[in-house]
């Protein structure tokens, strides 16, 4: 299942720096020494015993690791359509210049001389108004549409490669992000060709090491070798990779041809490569055998020598890998092969996740370019412009959304490998992995970009719409308060609720209320008081006081 997925290009099978680039997702399977001696080869043999259950552990054990090389080559391969939009869309050159040519003529060039006559009436209707401001952002609005249908329509390819180009910068991160001690030692060129590879070869000689990998490439051989080779040595040998190398002030010392000198290793790091390639085919190898039959029993013969010979040694070495190679610890394969799948789902979410949404933004630029022409007609005249943003703030949110989730996805990668390569147990770094994604996800937040571009408010309402000043937004306010005051004032005072009062100040007391000292010299209580009430112009209330 994991075959169909596998399409690095022919420099990278040449050379094959990683495991994916030199065989694919070939190797993977998991054969116990006495029940079958090699994948590749399919005999049987019954030297050795097998432990009872060991097979039907075992095959649980394949299964498990099927479906694991099946999700990480979904995930490589859906990465590699979204890394590389030059093999990708290739298929629609053809479609956005017919596309946009024909509704160029079709539509745009006919109902576009419409519109302009439309344009034409109404700026001498605004002419009357003696409006200048509307009347020149009218024309200048026609104009861009114009310029702007016009140019996409000559060169609809071009800009759909000046877009991609532009995309593809942060995905190009992973070469230079992305570690791989494999490559030390090998020279790198951008944009290198086949016949620049053949000079190379024929100068420097065959084992001159060039790494032709892309970034796409490059980030799936670090995924199958973090994933998948590494899970397959924990299920084959029950142990990853462990090594220490020699040291001298600090810096690791190298033999004569340049590679570390190791002082300790394990089974899994010496004799994990040379019995992995026993059990596959590379690219190479499977080109020639493809061509002979007799070059394919020869290559088989030879690998099956191979892994006899590998698994004698690891026999004499290491007698706990060579247990699980036996089959004695089958039901433990089971239980690594079914961490391995859990690391290749949670791996694969986010990953393919971010490669769909990629692959959604080319795919929105594109059909945004055949559908200018349309949008660009009705757009000429600019009360009818709502598409013409609309369309403008999907495409920016496509665009951001690349730009965002190619840099995601590089650092993802990253930092997936570096969780994988830590000595911490393997249910822990399935844990970080399944949480590393959760993160990026919320972080990102991908389903609100697009939609919160499109609605009001969007990129293209702040560069294309009309922006009003803080003088016009003042007076609006003015213009507020003034018509809350006519309100004010249109209130009769019949309507006033009787339970609103005016205050009355110290100088409205009631004539009864008034103390002797507040009243004048002479004035008696009554007659003052009469007094008082007769004279009274100040609307009081005269009464009576009250009779003990």
């Amino acid at each position: 299942m994991a075959g169909w997925f596998a399409d690095p290009s022919n420099l990278d099978k040449s050379e094959g720096i990683g495991t994916y680039s030199r065989y694919g997702y070939a190797g993977y399977q998991l054969p116990m020494y006495g029940s079958q001696e090699a994948s590749i080869g399919g005999g049987c043999i019954d030297s050795v015993s097998i432990p009872n259950g060991a097979d039907t552990a075992n095959a649980l054990a394949n299964m498990e690791f099927n479906l694991s090389v099946a999700t990480v080559g979904a995930a490589n391969s859906m990465r590699q359509a979204a890394w590389e939009p030059d093999n990708m869309w290739g298929w629609s050159n053809d479609f956005m210049e017919q596309g946009t040519e024909v509704l160029y003529r079709q539509i745009f060039t006919v109902f576009g001389a419409v519109t302009v006559g439309l344009i034409g009436l109404y700026l001498l209707w605004r002419s009357r108004q003696a409006d200048m401001n509307n009347a020149v952002t009218t024309v200048a609005w026609a104009v861009l549409i114009l310029v702007l249908v016009t140019a996409v329509v000559r060169w609809p390819v071009k800009a759909a490669e000046y877009t991609d180009q532009a995309l593809t910068i942060g995905m190009n991160l992973s070469t230079v992000l992305i570690n791989d001690d494999q490559v030390e030692g090998c020279i790198r060129e951008d944009g290198m060709t086949q016949d620049r590879y053949d000079e190379l070869k024929e100068l420097n000689g065959e084992d001159f090491c060039i790494d032709t990998r892309n970034a796409s490439v490059v980030a799936s051989d670090t995924v199958a070798g973090q994933v998948l080779y590494q899970n397959w040595l924990r299920t084959m040998l029950g142990q990853s990779e462990e090594v220490t190398f020699q040291e001298r002030d600090g810096e690791v010392v190298e033999d004569a041809e340049g590679n570390p000198v190791v002082t300790e290793s394990n089974a899994a790091y010496k004799y994990g490569p040379a019995l992995f390639a026993a059990q596959a085919f590379s690219w190479r190898e499977d080109e020639e055998a493809g061509d002979s039959p007799t070059v394919r029993n020869r290559l088989i013969e030879e690998k099956q020598e191979l892994w006899r010979n590998l698994v004698a040694q690891i026999q004499t070495e290491d007698p706990e890998a060579y247990a699980n190679i036996s089959g004695q610890r089958a039901w433990e394969r089971t239980g690594t092969g079914f961490l391995a799948l859990l690391t290749a789902i949670f791996f694969s979410l986010f990953d393919l996740t971010a490669s769909i949404l990629i692959i959604l933004g080319f795919m929105i630029v594109r059909f945004a370019i055949v559908a200018l022409p349309i949008i660009g007609t009705i757009a000429l005249l600019r009360p009818a412009g709502g598409p013409f943003k609309r369309l403008v703030n999907t495409v920016l949110g496509a665009i951001i959304n690349v730009a965002i989730f190619s840099l995601a996805a590089v650092i993802y990668i990253w930092a997936s490998s570096r969780i994988l390569g830590t000595t911490m147990p393997v249910w822990l770094q399935v844990v970080l992995i399944g949480l590393l994604g959760v993160a990026a996800w919320l972080l990102l937040r991908p389903g609100r970009r697009i939609a919160g571009l499109v609605a009001g408010g969007g990129v293209a309402d702040s560069l294309l719409g009309r922006r009003t000043g803080e003088a016009e937004r003042e007076a609006e306010r003015e213009r507020d308060r003034e018509r809350i005051s006519r309100r004010r004032d249109d209130v009769r005072p019949e309507e006033v609720p009787d339970t609103v009062r005016t205050p009355r100040s110290g100088a409205d007391t009631l004539p009864e209320q008034k103390t002797g000292a507040d009243q004048p010299a002479g004035a008696g209580g009554p007659a003052g008081a009469s007094g008082g009430g007769g004279g009274s112009g100040g609307g009081e209330v005269y009464r009576p006081s009250r009779k003990e």
